[in-house]
This record gives C-alpha cells, sequence and structure tokens, in this order.
C-alpha cells in the first residue's frame, strides 16, 4: 500500500526514509571528508559541488517527505507507550524534520554568499537567494556544520529508541521497528 495506515507506513514513506537516510550518512561523510581537504584540491570542488547538488536532493525529499505526511499521516505511537516517550519522540523527530529542511538551505546560502549559484546535478541552477557576503558566509558555514551534527545526534537517538523498543521493552506493542519495517 502507497499511503500510511494507522499501525504502518506505506510505501511511499518507507522509500523516502530509507533513501533519506543513506543521503544524510552519505552527506555527513562526504561533508566530513571535504573539511579535511586542501580548498584548491580539484577533488575538493568536485566533492564539493556534488555535495550541494545532493543537498537540494535531500531538500526537495525533505519537502515530499513532510507535504506527504500532512496527506497521509504518520502511524500512531502505541497507546502503551510512555508519555515522555511520546513527547521525545514527537519533538525528536519534529526537529529531525526541521534539520532536514533548514541545513540544505544552509548550504545553499554558503554558496551563493560566495557569489556563486547551486547547480542541481547540471540541470539546472537554484535560484540565488542572496548575493556575496562574506560574514554571512562564515556564519553560515557554522550553521551548517553546528545543524549537521545536530542532525546526526538526533539520527542516533531516534535509531537507539527504535532500538530500545524492539529489543530491550516486555511489549511487542512497544515495537515501533515494524511499523517502518514490518516483522
Amino acid at each position: 500500500m502507497l499511503g500510511n495506515t494507522e499501525n504502518r507506513y506505506g510505501l511511499l514513506s518507507r522509500a523516502i526514509h530509507g533513501i533519506m537516510l543513506l543521503l544524510i550518512f552519505g552527506m555527513l561523510g562526504v561533508g566530513m571528508y571535504m573539511a579535511d581537504l586542501d580548498k584548491t584540491d580539484e577533488l575538493r570542488k568536485e566533492l564539493l559541488w556534488m555535495h550541494t547538488s545532493t543537498g537540494v536532493l535531500v531538500l526537495m525529499l525533505a519537502v515530499v517527505r513532510v507535504t506527504w505526511l500532512k496527506i497521509s499521516p504518520a502511524p500512531r505511537l502505541p497507546v502503551m507507550m510512555d508519555d515522555w516517550e511520546k513527547t521525545l519522540t514527537t519533538l525528536v523527530k519534529s526537529l529531525m524534520y526541521l534539520l532536514m529542511l533548514l541545513i540544505p538551505i544552509a548550504g545553499i546560502l554558503i554558496v551563493n554568499t560566495k557569489g556563486d549559484a547551486v547547480s542541481f546535478y547540471g540541470l539546472f541552477e537554484v535560484p540565488m537567494l542572496t548575493g556575496e557576503n562574506k560574514e554571512l558566509h562564515e556564519l553560515m558555514e557554522e550553521i551548517h556544520e553546528l545543524f549537521a551534527f545536530s542532525l546526526l545526534f538526533l539520527v542516533i537517538l531516534h535509531i537507539a529508541g527504535a532500538l530500545k523498543h524492539r529489543f530491550f521493552d516486555m511489549s511487542k506493542e512497544l515495537d515501533v521497528m515494524k511499523r517502518m519495517f514490518g516483522k
């Protein structure tokens, strides 16, 4: 089934979840690797081009994902789950969605504040959000990095929570992973 149900994520949600997981971990790895390369290194320039293009893809998928959740809401959290866990789950997921939108926007602003446009794999250019601005450029670099590591922390927390419910809780009703992956 394409859409989400009361108890399970649908095919579209599962596909976007998996694709974004791979893209985000790939982006974090490439971003950390690029940071250690000399700014004149040709490999760094090529990786940066791919990184920014893929960042635009992540932004587009995040918009699709958030829009899809409005059309086809996520399954309800288990009734047996403690209120604090429901609150933490909602907060972590909301912050992850917010960061999946803000990190690529900050990345686009990093490129724009150098006076350049962002190309989407050479197919089209993303409209410029701002012009060249050295101070804003440095601020966006810091924000982009802070948000990226914050997202990594939240993803780890999200995975840890799912694993806790799968392996440590004493009730199959609390196993939230089956909503995404089935039995």
